[in-house]
């Protein structure tokens, strides 16, 4: 069962991969139509037509956070693949969790700069959520270590 799980969980980041880069590719199309529809329909008040007078800067940052949540999944991906291998303790996916944090803090940066420019709370909880899965993601990185470690030493006395 655990496996099935394990493999379903691959797949399910598989499809996201490829979903996340069709959408990373199609962001100034749909952003303009949804920003155009947005305003025409609820005119200069809603909080598009911040976007629709900040375009080239949302676009941008749009397309720079969804690059690296695409990195993140990335290397969810390679973890996933040691997972189903039953070698999940080992040096690369260290490695893994502290790129994920960085890439996580790089969102957070990302959200809160553009808050500088045109301001929506969703961005500022955005932000935050990714400091916290980056701060996370470090502290599991250094629990990963240790186990990687801790692994390596009994391999050795064995």
């Amino acid at each position: 069962m655990n496996d099935k799980l394990n493999i379903w969980f691959k797949r399910f980041l598989d499809f996201s991969l490829v979903v996340g880069i069709l959408m990373e590719v199609t962001v100034p199309i749909g952003l303009r139509k949804a920003v155009d529809i947005t305003v025409a329909t609820m005119g200069e008040t809603s909080e598009y037509a911040a976007i629709h007078e900040n375009f080239i800067f949302a676009v941008v940052s749009i397309m720079l956070a969804g690059a690296f949540a695409l990195l993140i999944l990335y290397e969810l991906r390679k973890m996933m693949i040691t997972v189903i291998n039953d070698d999940c303790f080992i040096q690369e996916n260290v490695t893994s969790l502290y790129r994920m944090g960085n890439y996580a803090f790089a969102i957070a940066l990302v959200k809160i700069l553009r808050n500088f420019v045109y301001f929506t709370p969703a961005a500022l909880v955005t932000a935050g959520v990714f400091l916290f899965a980056g701060v996370l993601s470090k502290v599991l990185a250094k629990v990963f270590d240790k186990a990687v470690r801790y692994k390596e030493e009994n391999d050795l006395t064995i």
